[in-house]
């Protein structure tokens, strides 16, 4: 848990408290200095956090530390606290242009169902697509260590920090182009630091926005109100 470990390391010492806390079908959203979000990942059957109900008015680093725990729903919200206090800086650009310059003639692995990957995949030389679940031409997780080292450009999703495997991704992927993409990616150097050539998460313009879609259930990324893209390249 290296990354994880410098990820809270490079938040400690601040002090604040959760403002608010949502966690709906979909996404988990925290606010205290900035809002930080995470997917909401299924866990065990009958899970209840200890302090449902109680979250608010925390300490937000309590809260952050829950990233370590091996129980999705409580690692996401540890991963929403701890991007509550990273500064979502960056350019305000879609990173899909960027992804789609870097496609043709290459192989590109995407560790995540996203929306854009038929596409991406018409522009790639060849393409491989790693799910939990795979289905159709979808390949397994565990083919990671196969086909990364292989490819040119490499599409992680940030919901790897929750369950754990980022850190190892990113080290498959040292010679390749790496980014990291989504809602739940931390705006953080540190993801720089263990290899990442590109950060590309959100920044929250209308908490209010926000808040109806995560408590209405709202799932797919690109309809969320109240966010917009925020994208890092590695300097």
């Amino acid at each position: 848990m290296k990354l994880v470990d410098a990820l809270l390391e490079s938040v400690s010492g601040v002090e604040a408290q959760a403002t608010q806390v949502l966690i709906g079908l979909h996404w988990i959203a925290v606010q205290s200095r900035y809002t930080g979000m995470a997917h909401v990942f299924r866990g065990r059957e009958g899970f209840e956090l200890s302090d449902a109900g109680a979250i608010e008015g925390k300490e937000i680093l309590e809260i952050a530390a829950r990233l370590k725990s091996w129980e999705p729903v409580e690692a996401g919200l540890g991963l929403a606290a701890l991007s509550s206090l990273i500064d979502p800086r960056g350019e305000n650009v879609n990173v899909f242009d960027y992804i789609m310059s870097c496609a043709p003639g290459k192989t590109v692995t995407c560790i995540g169902r996203f929306p854009f990957y038929e596409r991406l995949a018409g522009a790639a030389a060849r393409s491989y697509l790693l799910e939990i679940n795979p289905q159709d031409d979808e390949l397994p997780a565990f083919a990671a260590e196969e086909v990364i080292p292989e490819s040119d450009l490499v599409i992680i999703t940030g919901t790897t920090l929750i369950n754990k495997t980022l850190e190892r991704l990113l080290e498959l992927s040292r010679n390749s182009i790496a980014i990291v993409l989504g809602p739940s990616t931390p705006m953080s150097d540190v993801l720089f630091d263990f290899g990442a050539s590109v950060i590309a998460g959100v920044r929250v313009v209308d908490q209010e926005q926000l808040s109806r879609s995560v408590a209405q259930g709202v799932k797919f990324y690109n309809k969320l109100a109240g966010i917009e893209p925020v994208t890092r390249f590695r300097k």
